[in-house]
């Protein structure tokens, strides 16, 4: 039963047989990893969720370690699920423009031990990104899409399109122990870029795909190749517009990778 998907488990598990209900609802092993960003709602309906939602909370008897949700995560399910856990590993919020700021907070401060959180379409800010990197300190993957990748690069011109550095600047200054990051569709320039390669010394992987205000130019690749040599690390950065190029720098002991997919 653990191969199912929540979904699955919530809706057939508890009808098979007398066997199944009873580990559905009685075994809080099965409920440690929620997964419900998959499903057939659309957005508009997706609300519906929240009570199997909250079900699959219950069950989990307070071992809940991974929780994920598509469009319907809210700042009262959060809540309910920080009433009923503390010891939250993965946090992954898709589409969840409904979320607010102090909600996002709270979480992170009542979850000393999250690893990983991906937010996609969340309130971010400076001041937020600083308190998620000081409330968990074993945050070691951190993942947040403002827009989809393959989206068409800013119009220059539009005032509501322009850089900004702030969640950069604040990943950089209290998300030391990074080793994953991705930015989809961020507003950080090579500032901002800059500063996430300083403060964040053990970056394995960096992915920017969309972040349309950063320009590759020669001090920037030299930056990404100093942090390559020092820390020996496979660094991935990714741009995605026009034209590719794949650079191999061959190290002592490792091969770093640097794949650039450059602005024209």
């Amino acid at each position: 039963m653990g191969k199912r998907g929540t979904m699955e488990v919530l809706r057939v598990a508890g009808s098979v047989c007398r066997s199944w209900r009873k580990v559905a609802t009685q075994e809080p092993v099965l409920w440690r990893r929620i997964d419900m960003s998959s499903h057939d709602y659309y957005r508009s309906d997706a609300f519906k969720l929240v009570d199997p939602a909250r079900l699959a909370i219950d069950r989990s008897g307070g071992r809940l370690e991974e929780f994920a949700a598509a469009y319907f995560a809210d700042d009262y399910l959060l809540r309910y699920l920080c009433d009923r856990t503390s010891i939250l590993k993965k946090l992954n919020l898709i589409s969840s423009g409904q979320l607010s700021a102090a909600a996002i907070a709270e979480t992170a401060e009542r979850q000393p031990l999250l690893e990983e959180i991906q937010i996609s379409c969340g309130p971010f800010s400076k001041k937020l990104t600083e308190i998620l990197g000081t409330a968990c300190p074993h945050l070691k993957s951190f993942e947040l899409y403002y827009t989809s990748y393959n989206m068409p690069p800013p119009d220059p011109d539009n005032e509501e399109e322009i850089s900004n550095d702030d969640e950069a600047f604040g990943i950089a200054k209290a998300m030391h122990k990074l080793h994953h990051l991705q930015l989809i569709g961020n507003r950080l320039t090579n500032e901002g870029l800059t500063a996430i390669l300083d403060g964040c010394p053990r970056l394995e992987t960096l992915d920017i795909r969309g972040c349309f205000k950063v320009n590759i130019d020669a001090d920037m690749y030299a930056a990404v190749c100093t942090l390559c040599q020092t820390e020996n690390l496979l660094v991935s950065m990714i741009i995605k517009r026009m034209s590719s190029m794949l650079v191999m720098i061959r190290l002592e002991s490792a091969v770093a990778i640097i794949m650039v997919l450059l602005i024209s």
